[in-house]
């Protein structure tokens, strides 16, 4: 609450054209970016700025560290919406060199331009770069925004200990930071949609055990929690991350990943007219729906009788044991069903628990947006993150 006997006064600056209006609420900190002038709790009308009107501070305070050891600075020139162009004074502390400007009444910093294009300025940052955003605005709309102001409006990265339900996907993106390629690892809750992002050095079995113990402490965890991956070399790792995080980890393998490697490898091997059925009946036992149960033609109705009544893993039994009983012979079939049995505890993971993510597509679908742009545009570590988390979570829970 604003305390009373906030003074203000107008006057007129000597040798100059132009009214001074010097106001000591200046603890903007405490106050909010846009207060209301009040004397003895009484609100007073607004002040009609003119051309040329000077705006200063009685008793400047620093916005950054709160000294009041600050000095003046220079004047600069701001334009409100209806056109009005008044001056306001420039400020620069002397105990932390930060520099700052004093406020139009009932203006804040960057008050003077409309909610509406602030939320535009921030919103065209996914599309292009931050001198282009802060052009297109100069162009189209007439109004006046520097490239640094579209950057401040961006909010920074939340480290705060975030809820977690302990189910996670995770995957990694190669992007370009400066010239150089770089890697954009993610971990993201599958429930809550809380997420940490990292660009690291290179995929190095050191550099992903580091990018975990630093991230999940980041999620409000119990004693065991489980991560969906792809590839074939995240056991260890995420062993590794389990031992010096004192915590259990279950690794899931991404059924999709598994599902296209196998066919790739029927392709090279130009079985696909021999195998044709055996890749449909390893896809819904993988992925048990309607849709796949159809795919299997005319052998759809003799499957709906052989598994009604059953739960999934039951399904998957009968169906594991007809893929062998019917393609046991081929090589590239007995290699997916050795894979499947040695690695049976990832594999089939989610049967033990219903949770557990099948695929890391949520993984995938974080990355896909604007794909190009994140993987492309960005010179820096922190401009990158900072875009991308204001994209996923700022986005999705203000608009």
């Amino acid at each position: 609450m604003m305390e009373s006997f906030l003074y203000m006064r107008l006057r007129k600056a000597p040798f100059t054209e132009f009214k001074r209006v010097s106001t000591s609420l200046d603890d903007f900190s405490s106050l909010g970016s846009s207060p209301i002038f009040m004397i003895n709790n009484i609100p007073m009308m607004d002040l009609e700025l003119k051309e040329n009107d000077l705006i200063s501070f009685m008793n400047p305070m620093c916005p950054h560290c709160g000294s009041r050891n600050v000095v003046k600075n220079g004047t600069c020139l701001r334009r409100m919406e209806n056109g009005i162009q008044f001056r306001v004074q420039r400020y620069i502390c002397n105990d932390c060199r930060y520099s700052f400007v004093a406020r139009p009444p009932n203006y804040g910093y960057g008050k003077h331009l409309p909610d509406d294009v602030r939320e535009k300025s921030i919103r065209s940052r996914i599309k292009t770069s931050l001198r282009k955003a802060a052009n297109l605005f100069r162009i189209l709309g007439n109004v006046m925004i520097s490239h640094e102001t579209v950057r401040r409006y961006i909010p920074p990265v939340q480290y705060n200990v975030m809820e977690s339900s302990g189910y996670f996907v995770y995957d990694e993106q190669y992007v370009h930071i400066d010239g150089e390629e770089k890697y954009r690892a993610l971990l993201k809750d599958s429930k809550t949609g809380n997420f940490v992002e990292s660009i690291l050095e290179d995929l190095s079995e050191e550099t992903l055990i580091g990018f975990f113990v630093r991230s999940i402490p980041r999620f409000n965890v119990g004693k065991e929690i489980y991560v969906t991956t792809d590839g074939f070399h995240y056991s260890s790792i995420l062993k590794g991350a389990s031992h010096i995080l004192g915590i259990r980890i279950k690794r899931q393998r991404c059924l999709f990943h598994i599902e296209k490697d196998l066919a790739h490898r029927i392709k090279d091997s130009h079985k696909e007219n021999d195998l044709d059925m055996a890749k449909r009946l390893i896809k819904f036992m993988f992925f048990q729906n309607e849709t796949n149960l159809n795919a299997l033609g005319r052998n759809s109705e003799s499957m709906r009788e052989l598994i009604r009544g059953k739960d999934e893993r039951e399904i998957v039994k009968i169906l594991l044991y007809k893929i062998d009983s019917l393609y046991g012979e081929d090589s590239i079939i007995r290699l997916f069903l050795n894979f499947v049995r040695k690695h049976r505890k990832e594999v089939l993971l989610y049967l033990d628990d219903p949770e557990v993510e099948k695929t890391s597509d949520k993984a995938e679908q974080h990355f896909s947006i604007q794909s190009w742009l994140f993987k492309h545009r960005f010179k820096t570590k922190e401009g990158l993150l900072r875009t991308s988390y204001w994209y996923h979570w700022y986005l999705s829970t203000e608009s």
